[in-house]
Protein backbone atom coordinates (compact mmCIF):
# COMPACT_ATOMS: atom_id res chain seq x y z
CA UNK A 1 0.00 0.00 0.00
CA UNK A 2 2.76 2.66 0.90
CA UNK A 3 4.61 2.32 -2.76
CA UNK A 4 1.34 2.83 -4.34
CA UNK A 5 1.31 6.42 -2.87
CA UNK A 6 3.16 9.37 -4.99
CA UNK A 7 6.75 10.00 -3.88
CA UNK A 8 6.24 13.26 -2.87
CA UNK A 9 3.52 11.69 -0.55
CA UNK A 10 5.43 8.99 0.94
CA UNK A 11 8.50 11.29 1.76
CA UNK A 12 5.59 13.14 3.82
CA UNK A 13 4.70 10.41 5.83
CA UNK A 14 7.93 8.62 6.05
CA UNK A 15 8.87 11.31 9.12
CA UNK A 16 6.22 9.51 11.01
CA UNK A 17 6.57 6.11 10.00
CA UNK A 18 8.08 3.73 12.75
CA UNK A 19 9.65 0.21 12.24
CA UNK A 20 8.01 -2.61 14.30
CA UNK A 21 8.82 -6.31 14.57
CA UNK A 22 5.24 -8.17 14.62
CA UNK A 23 5.68 -11.37 16.72
CA UNK A 24 3.98 -14.54 16.64
CA UNK A 25 0.64 -14.10 18.82
CA UNK A 26 1.16 -10.26 19.22
CA UNK A 27 -2.01 -8.75 19.61
CA UNK A 28 -2.52 -5.55 18.14
CA UNK A 29 -5.73 -4.58 19.46
CA UNK A 30 -8.65 -5.81 20.96
CA UNK A 31 -12.45 -5.75 19.81
CA UNK A 32 -13.58 -2.47 21.77
CA UNK A 33 -10.89 -1.42 22.57
CA UNK A 34 -9.19 1.91 21.70
CA UNK A 35 -6.90 2.27 18.63
CA UNK A 36 -3.64 4.50 19.02
CA UNK A 37 -1.98 3.39 16.50
CA UNK A 38 -2.37 1.39 12.56
CA UNK A 39 -0.10 -0.86 10.50
CA UNK A 40 1.33 -1.08 7.29
CA UNK A 41 2.56 -4.63 7.32
CA UNK A 42 5.75 -5.93 5.35
CA UNK A 43 6.20 -9.20 5.10
CA UNK A 44 4.04 -9.98 7.90
CA UNK A 45 0.72 -11.36 8.03
CA UNK A 46 -2.11 -10.17 10.61
CA UNK A 47 -5.59 -12.20 11.14
CA UNK A 48 -8.39 -10.14 12.04
CA UNK A 49 -10.51 -12.28 14.59
CA UNK A 50 -14.39 -11.17 15.17
CA UNK A 51 -15.70 -12.40 18.97
CA UNK A 52 -18.25 -14.56 19.39
CA UNK A 53 -19.58 -14.76 23.07
CA UNK A 54 -16.75 -16.19 25.40
CA UNK A 55 -15.74 -18.26 22.61
CA UNK A 56 -12.21 -17.89 20.87
CA UNK A 57 -12.62 -15.36 17.60
CA UNK A 58 -13.13 -16.46 14.01
CA UNK A 59 -11.12 -15.07 11.58
CA UNK A 60 -12.57 -12.88 8.69
CA UNK A 61 -9.78 -11.50 6.80
CA UNK A 62 -5.75 -11.06 6.47
CA UNK A 63 -3.71 -8.68 5.82
CA UNK A 64 -0.30 -8.14 4.35
CA UNK A 65 1.81 -5.79 2.77
CA UNK A 66 -1.12 -4.42 0.77
CA UNK A 67 -3.35 -2.98 3.50
CA UNK A 68 -3.67 -1.46 6.63
CA UNK A 69 -4.54 -2.92 10.23
CA UNK A 70 -6.77 -0.46 12.24
CA UNK A 71 -9.29 0.31 9.34
CA UNK A 72 -12.31 1.63 11.80
CA UNK A 73 -9.67 4.39 12.56
CA UNK A 74 -10.17 5.66 8.46
CA UNK A 75 -13.72 5.43 8.74
CA UNK A 76 -13.74 7.45 11.07
CA UNK A 77 -13.67 5.60 14.72
CA UNK A 78 -11.13 5.25 17.68
CA UNK A 79 -12.64 1.58 18.68
CA UNK A 80 -11.73 -2.01 16.82
CA UNK A 81 -14.62 -3.94 15.76
CA UNK A 82 -12.13 -6.94 15.83
CA UNK A 83 -9.07 -8.69 16.58
CA UNK A 84 -6.38 -7.68 15.43
CA UNK A 85 -3.18 -10.60 15.55
CA UNK A 86 -0.33 -11.37 13.76
CA UNK A 87 0.06 -14.96 12.23
CA UNK A 88 2.99 -14.74 10.42
CA UNK A 89 5.52 -12.95 12.46
CA UNK A 90 7.81 -9.78 10.89
CA UNK A 91 8.13 -6.51 10.18
CA UNK A 92 5.72 -3.86 9.73
CA UNK A 93 5.16 0.06 10.05
CA UNK A 94 3.10 1.75 12.48
CA UNK A 95 1.45 5.30 12.52
CA UNK A 96 0.30 6.62 15.45
CA UNK A 97 -4.25 7.45 14.85
CA UNK A 98 -3.29 11.28 14.78
CA UNK A 99 -0.47 11.01 12.16
CA UNK A 100 -2.10 8.94 10.25
CA UNK A 101 -5.15 11.80 10.42
CA UNK A 102 -3.33 13.78 9.06
CA UNK A 103 -1.84 12.59 6.27
CA UNK A 104 -5.64 11.70 5.49
CA UNK A 105 -5.98 14.98 5.54
CA UNK A 106 -3.00 16.33 3.58
CA UNK A 107 -3.05 14.00 0.83
CA UNK A 108 -5.90 12.82 -1.58
CA UNK A 109 -3.95 9.98 -3.13
CA UNK A 110 -3.57 8.35 0.09
CA UNK A 111 -7.30 8.96 0.95
CA UNK A 112 -7.97 7.44 -2.49
CA UNK A 113 -5.92 4.35 -1.29
CA UNK A 114 -7.73 3.87 1.19
CA UNK A 115 -11.00 3.84 -0.29
CA UNK A 116 -10.09 1.39 -3.20
CA UNK A 117 -8.55 -0.81 -0.18
CA UNK A 118 -11.31 -0.37 2.34
CA UNK A 119 -13.86 -1.76 -0.94
CA UNK A 120 -11.21 -4.40 -1.45
CA UNK A 121 -11.48 -5.32 2.16
CA UNK A 122 -15.16 -5.68 2.12
CA UNK A 123 -15.07 -8.14 -1.06
CA UNK A 124 -12.60 -10.01 1.50
CA UNK A 125 -14.93 -9.82 4.08
CA UNK A 126 -17.85 -11.56 2.26
CA UNK A 127 -15.75 -13.58 -0.16
CA UNK A 128 -14.42 -15.61 2.94
CA UNK A 129 -17.92 -15.75 4.60
CA UNK A 130 -19.04 -17.52 1.84
CA UNK A 131 -15.87 -19.89 1.66
CA UNK A 132 -16.08 -20.76 4.96
CA UNK A 133 -19.78 -22.09 4.78
CA UNK A 134 -19.72 -23.45 1.26
CA UNK A 135 -16.06 -25.48 0.60
CA UNK A 136 -14.37 -27.98 1.64
CA UNK A 137 -11.16 -27.37 4.80
CA UNK A 138 -8.38 -28.57 2.32
CA UNK A 139 -9.59 -25.73 -0.24
CA UNK A 140 -10.12 -23.45 2.12
CA UNK A 141 -6.41 -24.41 3.82
CA UNK A 142 -4.91 -23.47 0.15
CA UNK A 143 -6.49 -20.64 0.05
CA UNK A 144 -5.51 -19.66 3.14
CA UNK A 145 -1.54 -20.83 2.17
CA UNK A 146 -1.79 -18.93 -1.28
CA UNK A 147 -3.04 -15.60 0.27
CA UNK A 148 -0.35 -15.64 3.36
CA UNK A 149 2.04 -16.75 0.12
CA UNK A 150 0.56 -13.87 -1.64
CA UNK A 151 1.78 -11.20 1.20
CA UNK A 152 4.93 -12.72 2.67
CA UNK A 153 7.01 -12.97 -0.75
CA UNK A 154 8.77 -16.12 0.10
CA UNK A 155 8.27 -19.78 0.06
CA UNK A 156 9.00 -20.46 3.42
CA UNK A 157 7.11 -19.73 6.38
CA UNK A 158 6.51 -19.94 10.00
CA UNK A 159 3.06 -21.56 10.65
CA UNK A 160 1.75 -23.66 13.49
CA UNK A 161 -0.96 -26.60 12.36
CA UNK A 162 -2.71 -25.20 15.58
CA UNK A 163 -2.11 -21.64 14.27
CA UNK A 164 -3.81 -22.75 10.48
CA UNK A 165 -6.75 -24.73 12.37
CA UNK A 166 -7.88 -21.75 14.59
CA UNK A 167 -8.34 -19.90 11.08
CA UNK A 168 -10.09 -21.97 9.47
CA UNK A 169 -12.32 -22.76 12.45
CA UNK A 170 -11.40 -26.25 12.39
CA UNK A 171 -9.65 -28.75 14.88
CA UNK A 172 -5.80 -29.77 14.49
CA UNK A 173 -6.25 -33.47 13.10
CA UNK A 174 -8.86 -31.85 10.45
CA UNK A 175 -6.43 -29.49 9.01
CA UNK A 176 -3.40 -31.84 9.93
CA UNK A 177 -5.16 -34.21 7.55
CA UNK A 178 -5.81 -31.40 4.72
CA UNK A 179 -2.27 -30.28 5.21
CA UNK A 180 -1.08 -34.14 4.46
CA UNK A 181 -3.18 -33.96 1.35
CA UNK A 182 -1.34 -30.67 0.26
CA UNK A 183 1.44 -32.47 1.03
CA UNK A 184 1.27 -35.48 -0.80
CA UNK A 185 0.12 -33.73 -3.88
CA UNK A 186 3.45 -32.05 -4.19
CA UNK A 187 2.16 -28.17 -3.10
CA UNK A 188 3.81 -28.13 0.16
CA UNK A 189 6.10 -28.87 2.64
CA UNK A 190 5.26 -28.81 6.38
CA UNK A 191 7.72 -29.72 9.34
CA UNK A 192 7.51 -28.41 12.48
CA UNK A 193 5.58 -25.27 12.44
CA UNK A 194 7.28 -24.51 8.88
CA UNK A 195 5.53 -24.43 6.08
CA UNK A 196 7.19 -24.44 2.56
CA UNK A 197 5.30 -23.89 -0.69
CA UNK A 198 7.07 -26.38 -3.38
CA UNK A 199 5.13 -26.14 -6.37
CA UNK A 200 2.65 -23.13 -6.52
CA UNK A 201 0.86 -24.22 -9.40
CA UNK A 202 -0.18 -27.27 -7.56
CA UNK A 203 -1.76 -25.17 -4.49
CA UNK A 204 -3.72 -23.06 -6.86
CA UNK A 205 -5.31 -25.63 -8.78
CA UNK A 206 -6.16 -27.57 -4.91
CA UNK A 207 -8.07 -24.15 -3.99
CA UNK A 208 -11.63 -23.23 -4.71
CA UNK A 209 -12.69 -20.26 -7.33
CA UNK A 210 -12.37 -18.04 -3.89
CA UNK A 211 -8.92 -17.64 -4.06
CA UNK A 212 -9.25 -15.93 -7.79
CA UNK A 213 -11.89 -13.95 -7.19
CA UNK A 214 -9.84 -12.31 -4.43
CA UNK A 215 -6.75 -11.68 -6.64
CA UNK A 216 -9.61 -10.03 -9.22
CA UNK A 217 -10.49 -7.96 -6.36
CA UNK A 218 -7.20 -6.87 -5.17
CA UNK A 219 -5.97 -6.34 -8.67
CA UNK A 220 -9.27 -4.20 -9.76
CA UNK A 221 -9.15 -2.14 -6.36
CA UNK A 222 -5.32 -1.20 -7.18
CA UNK A 223 -5.61 -0.69 -10.91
Amino acid sequence: MLQALPQADYERLEIDLREVFLSHGRVLFEPRERITHVYFPQHCVVSLLTPIADEPGVEVAIVGNEGMVGLSVFLGSDVATMQAIAQIPDGARSLTVEAFRQSIARGTAFRRIMLQYTDAMVRQLARCAACNQRHRVEQRCARWLLMAHDRVGVDHFTLTQESLGKMLDVKRPTVSAAARHLQAAGAIRYSRGRVTVADRGRLERATCVCYSALVDDYARAFS
